[in-house]
């Protein structure tokens, strides 16, 4: 079975293919640590210690097994790809590491950054809604487009960005971890901003799972639960059907004690011009 490709032809084409150095050959160079900037399009705020130190040890005992891809600027150099593992060799005290010189300007800088941490699972669900929204608007890119790039559905790049929608506040505890993605998804049906930072307060304070914020948030907004259907009343149901057969398409009937609504569905403008036709038909009979 052939293994999945990590790029998509749409990102590749961003992507500068390498300079023909000693790099192509597979022979990285060293390059100090102390000469690497970090990449000013990284989208990854947190960084976990422990994760860090953990990888800091491997690299003690084993060295740097993937080298860092760098890009030339000035006299010094900046990281493209592989800032998790230059904080953890500057942690394991190495002077220098092995890294790929390739030729990049800020649009693939940004690209590669994202992609690495997109598809290593590394970000945050607030830093990957703010990666993605990033990157459909510096590339012109649609959501559906971004997803078939990153290997996720549309509708999990739209959920993603709609935590964008959420107050700094409750953005920043969703970034924390202290509200899952789940938490801040739920807070978005509430009307306003005082009302989701107030709710995520509740929900901190009282530790409520998804299900249960979810159950809140629709008391606060007065939306009824889904799971109670108005009962159907026979004689409703007959008319329904009534004027389904003079009209001849279908006809919702939606009452609440003796008020209501009335919907009649169509395809077309000839269809409705013969349905006003019956109608007018209708009155002028009476």
């Amino acid at each position: 079975m052939k293994k999945k490709r990590a790029l998509g032809r749409g990102l590749e084409s961003l992507l500068p293919s390498a300079p023909e150095t000693e790099s192509v050959k597979g022979v990285p160079a060293d390059v100090p640590v102390g000469s690497i900037d970090p990449n000013p399009f990284q989208p990854r705020i947190d960084w976990d210690d422990t994760e860090l130190s953990s990888l800091a040890e491997s690299i003690r005992q084993q060295g740097v097994l993937q080298p860092l891809v760098l890009r030339k600027k000035g006299k010094r150099y900046q990281l493209i790809a592989g800032e998790r593992r230059l904080r953890a060799s500057i942690i394991a005290g190495l002077e220098t590491v092995p890294a790929y010189v390739r030729e990049a300007d800020d649009r693939q800088m940004m690209a590669l950054a994202l992609i690495e941490n997109i598809q290593r699972q590394d970000l945050n669900p607030m830093e990957k809604a703010e990666a993605f929204s990033r990157f459909c608007s510096e590339f012109s890119m649609t959501q559906e487009e971004l997803g078939k790039q990153v290997g996720i559905s549309r509708s999990a790049v739209a959920n993603f960005q709609r935590l964008m929608e959420l107050p700094e506040t409750v953005k920043t505890m969703v970034r924390s971890g202290k509200l899952s993605m789940g938490h801040g998804r739920a807070l978005l049906g509430l009307p306003n901003e005082e009302s989701m930072i107030r709710y995520a307060k509740t929900c901190l304070v009282r530790g409520y799972s998804v299900r249960a914020l979810e159950d809140a948030v629709r008391k606060g907004s007065g939306k009824k639960s889904a799971k109670k259907k108005a009962a159907v009343i026979p004689e409703i149901k007959r008319l329904e059907k009534e004027l389904q057969r003079i009209l001849g398409t279908r006809v919702f009937l939606k009452d609440s004690g003796g008020r209501g609504k009335l919907e009649v569905e169509y395809s077309s403008l000839d269809e409705l011009d013969r349905i006003l036709s019956i109608l007018r038909s209708r009155g002028n009979s009476v």
